[in-house]
């Protein structure tokens, strides 16, 4: 269902004050929870590598939406610190797998429980029917995006 630019215009600001408020606030609270020696960009690379066991670079890059050469110095980092591993492929030199290594699952494992009390602090006190429909919402919106993303 299209809407008219001026039916969504009039929501627009409102939405945006909304989603800069809560990116705001929570962006300050989830830094706070983050444990030392990874970033909040390195966790989220972090997270995608070890969901997936056993990835390539490009695939961790595509499935973020970010460029390959912002995934290259990232990870670069995570090796740098021990918590993921590079090999190369023994069939295809040219590919090379990425793991997160033992000390890599213990820091992901501290951020998320970090990111899992400011989540419960907040979606706590919300009905659970509300959280249902927000993420049908950004469900959506994510779908138009990536529908959007096909047609360039």
């Amino acid at each position: 269902m299209e809407q008219s630019g001026s039916s969504i215009e009039k929501y627009l600001s409102r939405l945006e004050e909304v989603f800069m408020g809560m990116v705001r606030r929570l962006h300050g609270e989830l830094a706070c929870q983050m444990v030392s020696g990874i970033t909040g960009s390195q966790f989220f690379v972090l997270k995608k590598i070890n969901s997936k066991g056993r990835v390539t670079v490009s695939a961790v890059a595509d499935e973020l939406g970010v460029s390959l050469s912002a995934i290259t110095s990232l990870v670069d980092r995570l090796v740098k610190s021990g918590f993921v591993v590079r090999s190369r492929d023994e069939q295809d030199r040219r590919l090379v797998w990425l793991e997160a290594t033992d000390k890599g699952r213990d820091i992901l494992e501290k951020c998320v429980e970090g990111r899992r009390k400011v989540a419960a602090k907040y979606f706590g006190r919300i009905p659970e029917s509300d959280i249902k429909k927000l993420i049908e919402i950004y469900e959506k919106i994510l779908d138009v995006m990536q529908e959007e993303e096909k047609g360039r």
